[in-house]
């Protein structure tokens, strides 16, 4: 009986130990999650602005708008008229500038958003270019340096978040290797005394196999309703961030941290269980 409340009691550490190494695996992965989103949200705010000529004729504009929904940079785009940009402009500097300069200097325009993965300064500035060589385009604009510093900024910290999760990564898989390990350790004389009366490797190995399945299962599952109830948490302390709460991520990042808690249980475990049977032999 002491011996079997001593294997319990070795389980249940073992279970809780991968659990909380889990779950930091799981909140790296959701910070990682949420630096993704922020930063695909900061490059589809990027507004990119195509400026007409006066002598710009509608067939020339038709081919800019076909181009442009071709393109595959592009997301949107909302043609603003002089009339438009003018009351615009007066809105955001409250005085009729038209009224005074006896003349509307604001040409026509085309407003574009871009999708993510053609924010890049050099996507950026091939896109000018393109759009520059039109028939009817008088000019370019976009806030260069600006979107330059925001960019090499957002990668600069997508670097530094991969950068640490890869090395939490390897520390947990150390933690948990580490754990698995003395938890075999502490049945060393049981894995001995079946190898003497002739049991095979395969029969030795199962039961821990099939034991740490299980174990990887439930420190799975726990991880991950911590990691859930932690979100939660924070949503409600800070409820001005914006996290990502929809049920497709957690869905996916609950199902990788139980079959990262399955995998990474079954495989160091019979690894451990290995290293014992050889030394029997």
């Amino acid at each position: 009986m002491a011996g079997r409340r001593g294997l319990k009691a070795d389980y249940s550490v073992a279970t809780v130990s991968v659990t909380l190494v889990l779950l930091l695996l799981g909140v790296v992965g959701y910070i990682l999650i949420n630096a993704y989103s922020s930063t695909s949200a900061v490059r589809s705010e990027l507004r990119f602005s195509v400026m007409l000529a006066d002598t710009v004729t509608q067939e020339q504009r038709s081919l800019i708008e076909r181009r442009m929904g071709m393109h595959p940079a592009v997301a949107t785009w909302r043609y603003i008229s002089a009339d438009e940009a003018a009351r615009d402009f007066q809105t955001y500097i409250g005085t009729d500038f038209v009224d005074f300069l006896g003349e509307n200097p604001l040409p026509a325009s085309y407003e574009l958003t871009l999708n993510p993965g053609y924010a890049d300064a050099e996507e950026l500035a091939a896109l000018e270019t393109e759009c520059a060589s039109w028939s009817g385009v008088e000019e370019v604009v976009y806030q260069r340096k600006i979107v330059e510093a925001v960019m090499r900024n957002l990668n600069r910290l997508n670097y530094i978040l991969l950068g640490l999760g890869g090395f939490l990564l390897v520390v947990t898989v150390m933690l948990i290797s580490n754990t698995l390990r003395l938890a075999v350790a502490a049945r060393r004389q049981s894995i001995a005394t079946m190898r003497l009366v002739g049991a095979t490797p395969g029969f030795i190995r199962r039961p821990f196999v099939l034991r740490s399945f299980t174990q990887g299962v439930v420190a799975g599952v726990l991880a991950s309703g911590l990691l859930y109830l932690f979100v939660d948490g924070l949503s409600e302390v800070m409820p001005e961030v914006k996290l990502v709460c929809d049920r497709e991520t957690f869905a996916l990042l609950f199902s990788a941290m139980i079959l990262a808690g399955v995998l990474i249980c079954t495989t160091f475990t019979a690894l451990a269980v290995n290293r014992y049977v050889r030394q029997t032999d």
